[in-house]
């Protein structure tokens, strides 16, 4: 740790005192152990006197080296803009945090990241999709950052995790405060699947006003962002157009015309974003432009190849359909990622002429439930995973 770290965490730990205050003082002074030293006279003619006031106080109450000791401590990290640690990523953006507080790990700067973002309140379909990419693109060592909410956010994150991989939650709180609570074990997870990261003091509580902001951090770490679900008027707008601000390439998730929480995503792809109809889309496009000789290479089936692999073979899903009988497979083909009735399932098998009777089609779904491809949803409804 540096004085000068501790001489800036003590002045961007002033209530009141914003980015654009603090990264004047740094273009007017030497240093900031220069701001604490300097007479209000001095501060006065850069800044109003509410803010010289609130420097002044807490210049007097603030012990230094006890603060900064004590937020180490703590186990959190504080990166200002001036420090080598500081992500080359944000340094690009319009409006770059002054600094990071960060809980764990910041993302890697050799990999490439990817932003799941989509509805809080989800539907099935929508489940399924943030599971299979965050769990894919993990399992092929992307990144997933995202904002740690309820709904698509934390369903990709966690997802991640739970295939080893590493993801970053940047909140609209401190990194001391888990928002919402129900994801404290989402939260917990995080510290050491990747990191929790937040341009605002530990302590700061998670306000409306902290969220808009906090999407352009989200964006700007990220390479590609992905919405998985969005009404027409929806919050996830915020980071896409922070993410177009800055460049980067939006990919949505295609839905049907008639589902509402998909209506923001089509609106999207008529406008322009990239289609993701799997995760092999999003992977492709950043193999490509990471200069990868084979990112465009497919095998006869039209697949992208991967390392000898045809995508998705690494699917624990697909390595389980491999093994069904003919029966399951007869029963599994009239299923859905939203949910269907066991009696239109049985119509429809024997529309196709096959003879087949009530009860083995419901024994059938029951073993599927068992195998980990197909979810009851409520009395007698049944969907892929």
């Amino acid at each position: 740790m540096s004085d000068e770290e501790k001489y800036a965490y003590m002045i961007h730990s002033i209530s009141g005192v914003g980015n654009k205050t603090i990264f004047k003082l740094m273009d007017e002074f030497n240093s900031f152990e220069d701001v604490y030293n300097a007479s209000r006279k001095d501060l006065s003619r850069f800044l109003s006197t509410r803010l010289v006031n609130a420097i002044e106080k807490q210049k007097s109450a603030w012990d230094v080296d006890g603060e900064y000791e004590y937020l180490y401590k703590r186990g959190i990290d504080f990166i200002p803009f001036f420090s080598g640690r500081y992500p080359a990523k944000l340094r690009e953006i319009p409006d770059p945090p002054f600094a990071l507080y960060c809980l764990g790990e910041l993302p890697a700067s050799d990999k490439p990241s990817v932003s799941i973002i989509g509805a809080r309140n989800n539907s099935e379909y929508g489940r399924y999709a943030a599971r299979r990419f965050g769990e894919r693109l993990a399992d092929m060592g992307v990144q997933i950052i995202s904002g740690m909410a309820r709904g698509i956010d934390g369903i990709g994150q966690q997802a991640a995790i739970e295939a080893g991989g590493k993801t970053f939650g940047v909140l609209g709180s401190g990194v001391d405060i888990c928002y919402p609570k129900e994801n404290i074990a989402l939260y917990d997870a995080i510290k050491s699947y990747g990191g929790l990261i937040s341009e605002y003091p530990p302590g700061t509580e998670p306000r409306p006003q902290n969220f808009p902001p906090r999407n352009r951090i989200i964006s700007g770490l990220s390479d590609v962002i992905l919405v998985v679900e969005a009404r027409q008027k929806s919050g996830t707008f915020i980071t896409v157009d922070m993410a177009l601000e800055q460049g980067k390439d939006v990919f949505a998730l295609p839905g049907r015309v008639c589902d509402s929480l998909s209506e923001g995503c089509n609106q999207l792809i008529k406008q322009g974003a990239s289609i993701a109809s799997s995760p092999e889309d999003i992977i492709e496009y950043l193999r490509c432009g990471m200069g990868d000789p084979k990112c465009e290479k497919r095998d006869e089936s039209g697949q992208i190849e991967n390392n000898g692999e045809s995508a998705g073979e690494k699917s624990f899903s697909e390595n389980t359909l491999a093994q069904l009988n003919d029966t399951q497979k007869l029963v599994f083909a009239e299923l859905d990622f939203y949910p269907t009735t066991s009696a239109i399932i049985y119509e429809n098998v024997l529309k196709k002429g096959f003879e087949i009777g009530v009860a083995e089609v419901m024994n059938v779904l029951v073993e599927l439930c068992i195998m980990g491809v197909v979810m009851r949803n409520g009395a007698g409804f049944y969907r892929k995973i």
